[in-house]
């Protein structure tokens, strides 16, 4: 038994089925291209940290800036 009741054998038809329809070409190229996407949602991710600290720093920024001018 497998992942909830799918067994080994069932995996592998499926996996023979969509190398039959598709052709190994077409799922090598799919396969890439999903890496392709993770690797970037990945560097955009990192990249938005970094981007998440400068917004923070803004909004304290801007508090202190609306707190000096409720003082005036």
């Amino acid at each position: 038994m497998g992942i909830s009741g799918i067994s080994v054998w069932q995996i592998l038809i499926v996996l023979m089925l969509a190398v039959l329809l598709f052709g190994s070409g077409k799922i090598r190229r799919m396969g890439e291209d999903l890496g392709g996407t993770i690797s970037g949602f990945r560097r955009s991710l990192r990249k938005g940290e970094g981007d998440s600290l400068d917004v923070d720093s803004q909004d304290d920024l801007s508090g202190k800036l609306i707190q000096s001018g409720e003082r005036q």
